[in-house]
Order: C-alpha cells, then sequence, then structure tokens
C-alpha cells in the first residue's frame, strides 16, 4: 500500500523511471516511505487515534507535548502526530480556543509551512495535531553543529521563513514562536531543499486573548519582543523583531543578549541596543547587519512595519529586486520600549531597577489602561 518511487537519502518523491535521484545521486527506492524513517520505541506505538492513524513510535519530546510517527490508516502514509500533554487537564473552554486557532491555522497553505492535517481528542481527553511528517532537521540542530551558515544559505532560509510568516500574518495569525527549533530544514541535514515553519497551531490569532492569563508570557525568553515578555498584545512586529534574533544567531553564532539569571536576560531584551553583529563577527556584511538591526529595535514602530518589508530587503541582498533599501531609513529617537499597561509599567519598572538604570520619563505619565 502507498508504494512510492523515492530518494532514501533527501526524501524526495520522483516520477518517471529514475534509478537515480537528479537531485543527489542516490539509488532511487520503490517502497513504502514510512519504512525507511527511523522512531524510538515507545509504550504508546500500536495505539489508534481516531481509528485512523496508528502510532509507530516517538520522534521527540519537548516541554509541553511528544511528537510521534504515525501510519495514516487511510492513504498508508506517515504523519506525525503532536500530543499536546501540557493541555491534557485544562479547561474546557481553553481546549475549545485550541481547536479554534489551531483549525484558523491549519487553513494556512504555503510551501514554507507546515501542513496542519486534523485535529483531535484522544479518549483520555489529551489534544493533538496530526502534521504532514518533515524530513530533515531544525535550523536549531544545524547551528549547534556548524556554529554559524554563510549568507548564501542563511539568506535563502530566512527568505523562505519570513515569506510563509508574511501569509500568516496576512491571515490575522502572529507565530511568537519564532526561534530557530521552530523553523525546519527540509532535506538531508546540512543540504536543505526547503523551509518549513513549525507549531503555527499554537500561534496566537492576533484578533483574539489568547490561552494565556494576564502577566503569563508565552514564547521562549531568548527570542522575545519586548512588548511580548512585558505581555502586551503582539503584532506582526513581535515575529520581526524574533525573526531578527534568529538572523543575528545564524550569521554570528551568537545570541544578542545572555545572562546567567532569567530577570537580568529579560531586562536586557527590553532595555539594552543589540550589540552590532560585526562586533561578534566582523566579516558580516554591513548591509546585512542594517537589516538585523532594524529588525531588533526595541520601538515597534521603527522595526520594520511588516515581514513582507524585511521580504523585500533581504530580496535586494540577494540582488532579488533594486530600489530602496529600508533598513537605513530614519528612526524615531529615543528607540526604546514604552508600554501601555499599568501591569507592563510596573515591570518593565522592576527591570530598569534590576539593571541599576534610573526610571524612564515614561514612568511618570499615567498608562492607558
Amino acid at each position: 500500500m502507498a508504494l512510492r518511487r523515492f530518494c532514501p537519502r533527501c526524501h524526495r518523491d520522483l516520477g518517471g523511471e529514475h534509478a537515480f535521484c537528479p537531485h543527489d545521486g542516490t539509488p532511487v527506492v520503490v517502497a513504502r516511505r514510512i519504512d525507511h524513517i527511523r522512531c524510538e520505541p515507545d509504550p504508546d506505538a500500536g495505539r489508534v487515534l481516531d481509528g485512523r492513524y496508528v502510532v509507530r513510535g516517538l520522534l521527540g519530546r519537548g516541554a509541553m507535548a511528544r511528537v510521534f510517527l504515525a501510519e495514516d490508516g487511510t492513504t498508508g502514509e506517515p504523519v506525525a502526530v503532536k500530543v499536546l500533554e501540557s493541555l491534557g487537564v485544562a479547561r474546557a473552554d481553553t481546549k475549545q480556543r485550541f481547536f479554534r486557532e489551531a483549525r484558523a491555522a491549519a487553513m494556512l497553505r504555503h510551501p514554507s509551512i507546515v501542513r496542519i492535517l486534523d485535529v483531535g481528542l484522544r479518549d483520555d481527553g489529551v489534544p493533538y495535531l496530526v502534521l504532514e511528517h518533515l524530513f530533515g532537521e531544525a535550523l536549531g540542530e544545524l547551528l549547534r553543529r556548524s556554529g554559524i551558515l554563510g549568507p548564501g544559505l542563511g539568506l535563502a532560509i530566512v527568505r523562505e521563513a519570513a515569506a510563509g510568516l508574511a501569509v500568516a500574518h496576512a491571515a490575522g495569525i502572529v507565530h511568537r514562536d519564532v526561534k530557530p527549533d521552530n523553523v525546519f530544514l527540509v532535506g538531508a541535514p546540512g543540504e536543505p531543499y526547503a523551509v518549513k515553519l513549525l507549531d503555527f497551531g499554537l500561534a496566537k490569532l492576533d484578533h483574539q486573548s489568547g490561552f494565556t492569563k494576564a502577566g503569563t508570557a508565552v514564547g521562549t525568553l531568548e527570542y522575545m519582543a519586548p512588548e511580548q515578555l512585558l505581555t502586551e498584545r503582539p503584532d506582526a512586529r513581535t515575529d520581526v523583531y524574533a525573526l531578527g534574533i534568529v538572523m543575528y544567531r545564524m550569521f554570528t553564532g551568537h545570541l544578542p543578549f545572555v545572562a546567567k539569571e532569567e530577570a537580568e536576560l529579560l531586562a536586557r531584551q527590553l532595555i539594552d541596543a543589540a550589540p552590532p553583529p560585526s562586533q561578534r563577527e566582523p566579516r558580516i556584511d554591513r548591509r546585512l547587519e542594517a537589516v538585523i538591526l532594524r529588525a531588533l529595535r526595541k520601538r515597534p514602530d521603527n522595526r520594520y512595519p511588516s515581514i513582507t518589508t524585511l521580504l523585500e530587503d533581504v530580496d535586494l541582498l540577494l540582488g532579488r529586486r533594486a530600489g530602496a533599501f529600508f533598513a537605513e531609513g530614519p528612526l524615531q529617537e529615543p528607540d526604546a520600549y514604552e508600554p501601555r499597561s499599568v501591569f507592563a509599567r510596573h515591570a518593565a519598572k522592576f527591570f530598569y531597577q534590576r539593571l541599576g538604570l534610573p526610571a524612564p520619563p515614561w514612568a511618570t505619565v499615567p498608562p492607558e489602561d
């Protein structure tokens, strides 16, 4: 069932009568793809979800979920099943909101966004997502192995990730957790031929209130924009900031902000200007440095106004277009984030004190709410 002619190295589907993969020269196989996918033994192997998805084994685990390899009993194709164990005991309205947001994300159709094929609830009340199975590695794995990427490969990855984010933003979805581990590189390790953004099923729709109660930030601290770490309303520019940190890490081998304690890291993410990437990697192209620093402005109005504008500057760097270079445009001074809510202002004052800095001018002005 579901025999395919494909390359066991890059996992591309190959039609016709190819004996060798035209992309990498590997002998082609005609087989069930799932039989060539490795997974770890797991007690849930053999479990059937919704009478359709047969769990084969474990692919990976994270802080809030486990990801399983499963076989779609209808098509015989491999799928990835992400079981969100952290929502297993959640309130009914939280699960309902998860299903609404996951189904909205499933409507996104773009080559650079992983496809959500189905959502469901296990018999023990734990929700799960069924995703297209991807062969390759996360950008985070590649960076941990190689340290730094050249501009050719790096900008190509940024371009595809930005294109996927642009489609999500147009649909009203802010990702809120853009980071190297959520940028998946499809293909043989170190030789990607496509990019897929992960975890849109957990993103926040920008016209809804999201899952979290006030005062609870969602995301990964090292990649959070100031408005996000203060739990204020995110928008597309929040993802611009996170992608800027991803770029900083890709092209310098370092994160812009590091600290031994979480409170100090948050304070520096909120207040400190990002060190110029050329301080960490002197060989970096100065126009690429300008793009990264524009994305990392503290004041959202000083960042790229949209991911599409950032994408236009990336295309200019790649020689795909000519014209104005937004990264070098004027800035509003000072480039500092001004919180709006009462909670955010109290939190921000704490972070200024944490770094031994005087209270900023907005501290004496009544907040908007």
